[in-house]
């Protein structure tokens, strides 16, 4: 049930129509925001809540200097942990603060890192010694999900046009090689009408590694699993104007997602797994570069050896 809420409200808050605003007001609280050493080199990052149907977001906005208008935003998380906090680092960064809601003694701490045309997510699980001294942390770190969204880039969002021509530029790797969604096997929508507009053809769509079979897709989902698998955890879209293209890069996910308006999801797992829990790490990779996919996965492997 829970899981199913959470894509509902990942539905919602896709669809919903945002405007970007870079002034704070009512509907836009800056939380934290970093001073760029190098604004001409590094992303430049702030956390705001935004506020949808009467309820504030916290997400993580990154405008990239490499990339003519670009910026997009994470929303950290789309899971069952609550935000804090967050704050500044020196060199441009932010660390963000949740606690996890199944277990409160467990805060994560999200460390958001700039790099030149590269912006690093890794959290961790720490113990709030102050509020819960005399617990320990629990078995397993809680699920993370990030929900990151084109919306803000006006050279890859979808609008102004249909919904699938958005689709048609996003792509995964395959074992053809870089493989754009719409050419993809697309499953339908269990949860709409087979003749609806948003299965023809399919809007959002499940994809797994070549490492695990298909799963069979529940009659309750939000999207269909992709016959087509990928064999390396990377997803991204193409500008509308061909020049550029943004990713979102990890190397241990075994499912990966393009849900909905502008948005996208892979998912890392907690590394090393079988070892205590604050030795573990989730990290992810938001890159933002020249058209080239072939220097995107060389890209990728600097900071992702696997």
């Amino acid at each position: 049930m829970a899981i199913r809420v959470l894509c509902m409200l990942s539905l919602i808050l896709c669809l919903a129509p945002l405007t970007y605003t870079e002034e704070a007001g009512p509907d836009l609280i800056i939380v934290a925001e970093a001073v760029n050493p190098q604004p001409d080199r590094l992303p430049t990052l702030r956390v705001v809540r935004e506020k949808l149907w009467g309820q504030y977001y916290p997400m993580v906005s990154m405008r990239f200097p490499n990339v003519p208008q670009f910026a997009c935003d994470t929303w950290c998380y789309e899971a069952e942990v609550d935000f804090l906090d967050a704050r500044p680092l020196d060199g441009g960064g932010i660390e963000m603060r949740h606690r996890d809601r199944k277990n409160p003694q467990a805060l994560v701490i999200t460390t958001v890192t700039p790099k030149p045309g590269a912006v690093f997510v890794e959290a961790r699980v720490e113990l709030d010694r102050a509020e819960h001294p005399d617990t320990g942390l629990p078995s397993a770190p809680p699920g993370l999900n990030l929900c990151w969204q084109l919306r803000h880039a006006p050279g890859f969002a979808s609008a102004p046009d249909p919904y699938p021509e958005f689709v048609r530029r996003c792509f995964i790797f395959t074992d053809r090689g870089r493989t754009f969604l719409l050419n993809t096997d697309r499953k339908k929508i269990p949860v709409q009408p087979a003749e609806h507009e948003y299965n023809n053809p399919p809007w959002v769509q499940m994809y797994v590694s070549t490492a695990q079979p298909v799963p069979e897709t529940p009659a309750n989902s939000w999207a269909g699993y992709s016959a087509d698998r990928y064999l390396t955890p990377v997803i991204g879209a193409v500008s509308r104007d061909g020049k550029y293209l943004a990713a979102l890069a990890n190397d241990s996910a075994d499912s990966m997602a393009q849900a909905w308006h502008d948005c996208m999801h892979n998912n890392p797992k907690w590394l090393p797994e079988n070892t205590p829990v604050a030795e573990r790490r989730w990290r992810l990779e938001v890159v933002a570069m020249q058209n080239d996919p072939k220097a995107l996965l060389e890209r990728v492997v600097q900071d992702f050896p696997k």
